[in-house]
């Protein structure tokens, strides 16, 4: 690969994309962003660009603008990856590989019929993977029938793809269907890779149905789209490895009673990892311009609780924080999704007798903590993905950061 050859992403909105990432780690190349409008696209593909992948809204724009097609783009019907080869623009689609990866590391089985959500690009190439392996399906669109609607029609599925842009950041929450009458389902793809756990991914998860983001399909897609910007295979273990690295770009959250050291531990976390640190009660200071006291005193708890779902809401969007929540943030079941749907959750326990009642609204005495504790407990555990007890804070800093990135992180970075 020569160091005069340009690589990249072509869309419209990139700020949140994985794909130069994704490169880099594949091989360290000279892959950019470029967005671009409507209008500037031609001038793009005719410009100095040696080869280039596309996303939403250009995959079918592009088109236009290429000499040929290889066989598998063809098939499919659009594009997803150019390359400039003597002389000529070459449309290429590396989707197909993507999907078929990802639909085999899902493990599922046989299946003999799926739903497709979407009518684009994204849908052609899951029915040409669909269609090569026989497996019967069907497509729903807001355009042409059948419809979104209809989606009950088709509740005996045994796959469902979601391959629309709804339920992506920012629209974080949102769903097409409710899968709830779905009871034939084995498994649920969402091709959505930012949040990593969209609402649909909830729903499968409550009904205990195998499902996954698209994350595998991107890097599996990038893998591809190398091989063929510059004829070298990543192997399968380095795909692996670089989904791995990209899924520990979320979020730490903490919660737990009032005065488990959620605050220090997260600091301490952020100064030990690449992490921004969010605390909720200082932002929610920073916001109102009170104390948490004064707020409590003044405005009541159902306004602090109100403020503190804001919080969730705002910040669960975002990702590679460590997220400090206040004691109470179980109290509302909607914060779940917000700070799950990117982040793994961290239940801080201290020894209740240790917990310090100086500047905590709702703790007057002993006798308070334990019913506060009685309370919220239940709430606390089905938060959470794993408890950590904090005896020792730098040991239970150390212990969260090695769960989180699934090996000793700090030992290898000479840090804590």
């Amino acid at each position: 690969m020569g160091y005069d050859m340009k690589y990249g992403l072509l869309g419209r909105k990139l700020g949140h994309s994985f794909s130069k990432k994704i490169h880099n780690l594949i091989d360290g190349y000279d892959y950019d962003l470029y967005e671009k409008e409507l209008d500037q696209i031609e001038q793009f593909v005719n410009g100095d660009i040696t080869g280039f992948n596309i996303t939403i809204p250009y995959k079918i724009e592009v088109m236009k603008y290429i000499d040929e097609m290889t066989n598998r783009a063809k098939k499919i019907g659009c594009i997803n990856t150019v390359i400039k080869k003597n002389g000529k623009v070459i449309g290429d689609n590396t989707d197909y590989f993507g999907f078929e990866y990802m639909l085999d590391s899902l493990e599922i089985g046989d299946i003999k019929s799926a739903l497709i959500l979407g009518d684009g690009a994204t849908s052609m190439t899951v029915g040409a993977v669909l269609d090569d392996r026989g497996i019967t399906y069907t497509k729903l669109s807001r355009k042409t029938e059948p419809y979104y609607s209809r989606y009950l029609d088709y509740k005996d599925v045994e796959l469902l793809i979601n391959a629309t842009p709804v339920g992506m950041y920012p629209n974080n929450g949102e769903r097409l269907i409710d899968i709830s009458e779905f009871n034939n389902l084995k498994g649920v793809i969402d091709v959505i890779y930012n949040p990593m756990c969209t609402r649909l991914l909830f729903d499968a998860k409550e009904k205990n149905i195998k499902c996954c983001n698209g994350l595998t399909m991107l890097v599996a897609q990038a893998a591809e789209a190398y091989n063929v910007f510059c004829g070298n295979k990543v192997e399968d273990r380095k795909m692996e490895r670089i989904i791995e690295k990209l899924s520990v770009e979320g979020n730490i959250v903490l919660i737990g009673m009032p005065s488990t050291g959620k605050s220090t531990i997260g600091r301490i976390i952020s100064e030990n990892t690449d992490k921004h640190l969010v605390d909720f009660d200082e932002e929610i200071v920073r916001k109102t311009g009170k104390s948490i006291e004064r707020i409590f005193l003044e405005d009541g708890e159902a306004y602090f609780r109100k403020l503190e779902s804001e919080m969730c809401r705002e910040f669960g969007k975002m990702n590679n924080l460590v997220i400090a929540t206040g004691g109470g943030v179980v109290t509302q079941m909607e914060n779940y999704e917000h700070l799950k749907q990117n982040g793994k959750i961290y239940l801080l326990k201290r020894n209740l007798e240790e917990l310090e009642l100086e500047g905590r609204p709702l703790l007057k005495d002993f006798d308070s903590v334990l019913k506060l504790w009685e309370d919220r407990k239940d709430r606390y555990q089905s938060f959470s993905d794993k408890e950590v007890e904090n005896i020792m804070i730098m040991e239970a800093s150390k212990k969260i950061i090695d769960d989180f990135y699934g090996y000793d992180y700090t030992k290898c970075e000479n840090r804590i």
